[in-house]
């Protein structure tokens, strides 16, 4: 049952809002073409009747005029079982489109997809996001559709073997006995019989599925890794090691499949054994009456027919074991991204923000709550430009991160400046796409041709102010150095209020560097600037510094209430 109400979780912001009238029509429309061609097979079975009957007789007269109504049932099945598979391909989409755009949403929202990263996220959350959510919505309807079948067969062919089965005759020692529907209970038994033990068999099949889609999803991410990391791995030499590598996540992948393999033969061995015997056991039952001549051949057929029917539509479970266990670790796999994602934004407020950026008893933690950094003081004027001192690994880039508003992992007052921020790390994403709209990012909308070509040519890139309109692989065209430079021009063409730059010109030489803040600083000269870098040419370009390293000197004598010691 948690199974299913974590399934419900999951669907219910489709299935329970007024926009999804159109995909309760759709699921209507296959659920009830569905209904109409287990119809189709019930006459069907009337026609097989009808029609052996005449051939044992050979009835010509009779025999053409079926002929004609088979080939009416099978167009009808034809036609029907087309729009079935269109319709129910249509409602996929709209499903899978709404949730893929609500996890989605819900992942970039507040910067989840950042804060799972720093706690722990679940694994690959692209193959959630992309392929979790189109098997959960194509194998949830293909069950639905299937066991809605099974049971209008249950309705459809239950009755009409019952009154078949009554009428038989079953030799019984000397004497005969008559047993009403008594191919009904033998189905019903068989059925719970073959339930039991497809689910004694398959029973680790969800937790083998499970692991197969995290490792499938764990290959294709090493692979992307291999690719983003190309010329790094061919300075190294590393191609031989890194076969070897991607070589034991194959590994893996194959021996869970290898443990499936043999789960599914076991389970297949049983249940292709018991579809077979559903075949025979109700023409030998029924086979003592054909021979007394109490029921026809056509009666045989019918009985044979509406037996296969009953038996299969009661043992839908076991048909469909495979099908469900999948399911199972797919809706398993999404509860938990989504829980992990909600995680995120339990006990999380939002940053005041002030006419400056200040910090009273403001310490960092990391996230398994140890203290990053204890106690800071420190307010940052509008327009000034501040640098954080100190050793690596004492926390300087934590703290930009934290007065950027992006690390929660926090306590104390922090106050953020009014306006829009910026923040620049030391390697920029660069998304592919045409330059005009990698230098606009993150706004949709392009910025003005000739802001772009000016700011590109201050930082020193006019080879690139006439390629605006070219589209690459930015990341993999343009050097380390000319990538913090494109950085740079995006700051000059956004304007933010406030900057953070964590060794946002470490790539580029320290006359360079200079020159680019120099560019800054005349360009924006309203910029509130925080900036982490070890250049030393840099130092006297800064108002004044957060020295980490003397804040953390034992018996240090606490600096005044102010902001930031001068540089």
């Amino acid at each position: 049952m948690s199974v299913l109400r974590d399934f419900w979780v999951l669907a219910r912001p489709f299935w329970g809002t007024r926009h999804s009238r159109i995909a309760w029509l759709l699921l209507a429309s296959v659920i009830g073409i569905g209904v109409l061609l287990v119809q189709l097979n019930v006459w069907f079975s009337y026609w097989n009747k009808d029609f052996y009957d005449a051939l044992a007789v050979v009835d010509t007269a009779r025999i053409y005029p079926l002929l004609g109504t088979y080939c009416g049932l099978v167009a009808a099945a034809v036609v029907m079982s087309v729009y079935l598979d269109w319709l129910r391909k249509l409602l996929i989409l709209k499903w899978r489109a709404f949730m893929t755009e609500q996890l989605m949403a819900d992942w970039l929202r507040d910067n989840a997809f950042y804060r799972l990263g720093l706690a722990g996220e679940p694994d690959n959350p692209d193959q959630r996001i992309a392929e979790d959510v189109n098997l959960l919505v194509t194998d949830s309807l293909d069950i639905l559709r299937s066991f809605i079948s099974a049971v209008t067969r249950i309705v459809s062919f239950a009755g009409m073997l019952w009154g078949l089965s009554s009428a038989l005759v079953l030799p019984f020692v000397d004497q005969t006995l008559r047993i009403p529907g008594y191919l009904v209970w033998f189905a019903i038994l068989y059925a719970i019989f073959g339930s039991f033990v497809a689910e004694r068999i398959g029973h680790v099949l969800q937790s083998l599925n499970y692991a197969q889609q995290r490792r499938e999803a764990d290959l294709r991410a090493e692979l992307l890794r291999r690719r983003d990391h190309a010329e790094q791995i061919a300075f190294y030499g590393g191609a031989a090691n890194e076969h070897q590598r991607l070589m034991q996540r194959f590994g893996e992948i194959a021996a869970n499949w290898r443990a499936l393999m043999d789960r599914e033969r076991a389970l297949g061995f049983f249940s292709v054994s018991y579809n077979r015997i559903n075949g025979l056991v109700p023409t030998f039952a029924a086979l003592p009456s054909f021979m007394a001549k109490s029921i026809t051949l056509g009666g045989l057929m019918q009985i044979s027919t509406a037996f296969t029917q009953t038996a299969s539509a009661l043992s839908w479970f076991i048909h469909a074991y495979d099908e469900i266990a999948k399911w199972k670790a797919t809706v398993a796999r999404l509860t938990q991204f989504s829980q992990a994602i909600e995680a995120t934004r339990h006990g999380r407020q939002a940053l005041p923000q002030a006419a400056q950026l200040e910090a009273r008893g403001l310490s960092l933690q990391r996230p398994d709550g140890q203290t990053l950094l204890p106690a800071l003081d420190f307010s940052v004027k509008p327009g000034q430009w501040v640098r954080i001192a100190g050793r690596s690994g004492l926390g300087k880039s934590t703290l930009l991160r934290c007065l950027a508003g992006l690390w929660p992992f926090h306590q104390g007052a922090l106050s953020l400046q009014r306006g829009r921020s910026l923040f620049l790390p030391q390697q920029p994403y660069l998304a592919s796409g045409s330059l005009a709209a990698l230098l606009s990012y993150p706004d949709p909308a392009l910025q003005p041709e000739a802001a772009m070509r000016r700011a590109l040519t201050l930082c020193g890139l006019p080879a690139l102010a006439s390629c605006l309109a070219q589209e690459a692989e930015w990341s993999r065209v343009l050097s380390g150095g000319e990538q913090q430079r494109v950085s740079l021009a995006r700051a000059l063409l956004q304007a933010p209020d406030c900057l953070f730059l964590d060794e946002a010109t470490s790539q580029l030489d320290e006359a360079a560097a200079v020159a680019l803040l120099d560019v800054l600083r005349r360009e924006l000269p309203q910029v509130t600037l925080v900036c982490v870098t070890h250049q030393s040419r840099l130092s006297s370009l800064f108002d004044a510094q957060i020295d980490l390293a003397a804040r953390l000197t034992p018996g240090l004598e606490p600096e005044p209430e102010g902001a930031c010691v001068p540089a």
